[in-house]
This record gives C-alpha cells, structure tokens and sequence, in this order.
C-alpha cells in the first residue's frame, strides 16, 4: 500500500457499458484504493426522489428533471465523499460518466478548490470500446436505465462520441476496454509508483 506516497484520485470517464465498473473495481482491489461508484452512492436515493416527482425511478437520460436537479447533487456527494477519503490518505477510484463536465477545461481547478484535491494526484482513466461493442455490452446487461440509449441509439452514440474531455491539471490515460479480458499490466503499470 502507498500509505507513504502522494494519494491518488483517478476519474474513470466514458460510456455506459465501457467497463468503467469492471476496471475500477479491478484497479481498486488491486492497488487497495477506495472504490466509489456513482451508482452505488446514488441511486436508491435518485430513484426515490424520482418517484416523488412522477418520474420512473430508472429515468435519467431524457429526464430534464434529473439533469436540473438531481444529477449536480449525485456528482458533489461523490466527489465530498472522495475527498474525505483523500484526507485520510486513501487514494480513490471514481467512477461516473462525467460526461456533462467535459466542456468545461477548469472542473479540476474547481473541485480542487472545493474539495481539496489539490494535495493528492489527478487522473483521468479515459475507457472507451467501438461503438458495436458497446451496444452489445449495453444489451447484454440488461439495466433498465439503458432502454433510453437503446430506444435512441444513434443520438446517444453521436453525443457520446462528440464529448471530449478538456480538464487540465490531469493526468490523461486513453483505455482501449475493448479486448474479453482486461488489460492488468497495462493498468497497473499506469498508476503504480516506480
């Protein structure tokens, strides 16, 4: 463990359905870090606001009312939880589309000031897979809160694509999760200290 070393906070960015889960969670066991899944952290809580404005508890995508009022809510309560870990000297893995926040090149400046990141190291895990694969990953899962990117394909495939993150002050790892079995060495070796 790096008890003794700078901590890390790495962002998992990309697509439902790119293995941000399966990545995070591999690198999480692997390097001892905290693992923090916006899902997790968020979603009985979304789903239960949801369902006391009308809404099924599953909407997100097309859901104006989760995109104005619940999501900036599910993303700070998991960066304020990150940031205690951080504190403590746990290195974290976050992981969340993050996509609505690409556009803007200073969100890192911002949660540092914010949270207090700026103690610990900044990455960005970059996973992406073409997009076939990533239909058939999304089908194959089965989750409810995908049937409006399957019903909208080819608009939610063009927004995904269109997004690029600009954050400065990270630094930037590109992951190719296409492959059946994750590439391990590869990730370690990118967040390992030599």
């Amino acid at each position: 463990m790096e008890k003794n070393l700078k901590t890390k906070a790495i962002f998992l960015i990309g697509a439902a359905g790119s293995g941000k889960s399966t990545v995070g969670k591999f690198l999480a066991s692997k390097l001892h870090y905290c693992y923090l899944d916006k899902d997790i952290v968020a979603n009985r809580f979304t789903g239960e606001l949801l369902i006391s404005k009308g809404y099924e508890p599953t909407a997100r995508d097309g859901c104006e009312y989760y995109k104005n009022q619940i999501m900036e809510l599910e993303y700070q309560t998991l960066l304020h939880i990150a940031s205690e870990n951080l504190k403590l000297n746990n290195s974290v893995v976050l992981d969340a589309p993050f996509l609505s926040y690409f556009s803007d090149k200073d969100y890192i400046a911002k949660m540092n000031q914010k949270f207090g990141f700026n103690q610990s190291d900044i990455y960005v895990l970059d996973v992406f897979v073409p997009p076939a694969i990533l239909k058939q990953r999304i089908i194959e899962r089965n989750n409810p809160r995908d049937t409006w990117k399957l019903a909208n394909w080819e608009k939610f495939i063009a927004d995904t694509n269109q997004k690029r993150c600009l954050w400065q002050g990270v630094k930037y790892i590109k992951f190719d999760n296409s492959a059946a079995e994750i590439a391990e060495s590869f990730l370690l070796d990118s967040f390992t200290d030599k």
